[in-house]
């Protein structure tokens, strides 16, 4: 026990210092003035702007950071720390759905797919999972935006195609951003029953006369499920990326829409502040997926044997 305690108490500092130099990071690069150059004359590299006064720059601000103040909009001088409040969680409800509703799609189409046993190939179910996640994702989220149109357009008004206020605003974005994620849980799952089925102890218990239901839930599953597990940290990535595309195409008011808006703006504060509260999101998703892993998949691994 006391092991586990070591083990988990280095694994949060160690997050915690990567998440640190993550934001010295952050904002010494968003500090870097975009007129920067450097001129090489005569062997000698001269840069154009002095680089101390850079790095007094980047300490200042992440000392404000780190006392939790974002920095104000310069274009309304209003706090920046409305991004928490606000556009943080309506970025964080946008996430949250899709990942349920990815898992919810994910497991159940990854058992469909599956042979389960069965000597026959299942090609077009499996193809149904493999195009989604070999077309760009763009072209889906664009699809999906025409779908909406569509259906608007002949009077079946489900799906709101941009801007935010309503759940029917929210169902576009998170069907969206739910179908990459979705499908590849589902390879994941159809890829772990497939391998689950070639195991001596399932030959065992069909020798025993145990049912299809019995073995594909009992059996399968309870060693498929550790697999799927370990596979969820990976989605992370896909998931933010995603994010990014989905919030600006659809108008939805979340963090990466605030970012691509402070890009454009060119304001420091705001730039820096989006990031940062995007890493904590990528972070805490990545730290969540991990600790399922050290909570579910051991049991579920030794319960199996």
């Amino acid at each position: 026990m006391i092991h586990k305690i070591k083990f988990a108490s280095r694994k949060v500092l160690l997050s915690a210092l990567i998440f640190l130099v993550f934001i010295y990071v952050t904002v010494l690069i968003c500090s870097i003035p975009g007129d920067f150059t450097i001129i090489f004359e005569d062997g000698k590299a001269t840069p154009s702007h002095i680089g101390i006064f850079i790095i007094k720059n980047t300490n200042e601000k992440f000392l404000s950071l780190l006392k939790l103040d974002l920095g104000r909009s310069g274009r309304d001088n209003r706090s920046l720390n409305y991004l928490i409040t606000k556009t943080m969680k309506s970025s964080v409800t946008l996430l949250f759905g899709g990942l349920m509703l990815a898992i919810l799609f994910g497991i159940p189409k990854g058992i469909i797919d599956s042979k389960r046993g069965s000597t026959s190939e299942s090609s077009l179910k499996v193809l149904g999972t493999i195009i989604p996640i070999s077309l760009p994702d763009i072209m889906i989220i664009a699809l999906m935006q025409r779908l909406a149109i569509f259906l608007n357009r002949n009077g079946i008004e489900i799906f709101r195609v941009g801007g935010s206020g309503t759940i029917n605003h929210m169902l576009l974005p998170v069907l969206a951003l739910s179908i990459l994620p979705g499908c590849y849980i589902a390879r994941m799952t159809s890829m772990s029953i497939d391998s689950c089925y070639q195991q001596d102890f399932i030959n065992v218990a069909i020798g025993k006369g145990c049912s299809r239901y019995r073995i594909l839930w009992n059996h399968v599953m309870r060693n498929a499920i550790p697999s799927i597990i370990d596979s969820l940290p990976t989605i992370t990535s896909i998931i933010i990326g995603n994010l990014l595309m989905v919030e600006n195409v659809f108008s939805y008011p979340g963090l990466t829409k605030a970012l691509v808006s402070f890009f454009g703006d060119n304001e420091r504060d705001g730039i820096i502040a989006s990031i940062i509260l995007i890493g904590i999101i990528y972070f805490i998703l990545d730290a969540v997926f991990n600790m399922l892993k050290t909570i579910a998949v051991k049991p579920l691994k030794e319960e199996s044997l």
